[in-house]
């Protein structure tokens, strides 16, 4: 009898999983066909105390003189808060549709930009490039005041995916975008991340839990997807400058 029980119980958890699957198949079909997803590089360097003008005008000498692609941008970004596992002070962030991404790319080369990554070396040490995706994305307002970034160490995306969306119905975002994504290569040991943004400085120190209702929807998530992964830590950081087709 105990082994019936046992290939019963093998049965249903693997029933489980492929239903988890299944969900998550048609939640990520759904979001594709809702809105396109955003395609990102990130190019994290160190840059030390005075030198930031200095690297905001290399990198506006050049992207300022591009005519950029459609669905393609470029920010610059300085890092206020990180974990331990990261040690940029400011990244470059490139980001778009797969076609402007593509587009882009091209643009960066020849002597004008070799001149530009020549200038660049001199007042920053690239330190890591991490290339990503959305995968769910919630609609809502993009704050310019800062951006914060959950990074996440994921066994099951199936799971996680499904906690991050029950999280985002039950948790009052004050109608700010919020994003689930994936981390393709260079990040280490971590594979997902959430991600927002925030309007003003008083929305970054209270973008927690506002009642007991938010506290709940938070608790329940992480009691969801910590036995499938480990979180790895956030970054905050601001926007100090922007290069794209509309400025």
């Amino acid at each position: 009898m105990g082994f019936f029980i046992l290939v019963l119980n093998h049965k249903l958890i693997k029933m489980k999983k492929i239903l988890l699957l299944i969900s998550f198949i048609t939640l990520f079909s759904s979001n594709l066909s809702a809105q396109n997803q955003v395609y990102w590089s990130e190019v994290s360097m160190i840059v030390e105390p005075g030198n930031q003008g200095l690297v905001y005008q290399a990198v506006n000498d050049f992207y300022s003189s591009i005519d950029f692609p459609e669905g393609s941008s470029v920010s610059l970004n300085s890092i206020n808060s990180k974990g331990e596992w990261r040690e940029a002070t400011h990244y470059l962030n490139f980001a778009g549709t797969v076609e402007g991404m593509a587009k882009l790319r091209e643009l960066r080369s020849g002597e004008a930009y070799q001149n530009y990554t020549d200038n660049l070396s001199k007042v920053a040490k690239i330190v890591s490039i991490v290339n990503g995706n959305s995968l769910i994305r919630i609609a809502g307002d993009n704050g310019d005041f800062s951006t914060q970034e959950w990074a996440f160490q994921v066994d099951d995306a199936a799971t996680f995916a499904n906690a991050f969306t029950t999280l985002m119905e039950q948790f009052n975002n004050d109608g700010m975008y919020f994003s689930l994504g994936q981390y393709n290569t260079g990040a280490g040991l971590s594979t997902h991340y959430i991600y927002t943004s925030h309007k003003d400085y008083a929305s970054e120190m209270t973008s927690g839990p506002k009642n007991e209702k938010d506290a709940a929807a938070l608790a329940k998530f992480f009691e969801t997807v910590n036995p499938i992964s480990n979180y790895r830590g956030s970054t905050l950081s601001t926007s100090l400058a922007s290069w794209s087709a509309n400025n």
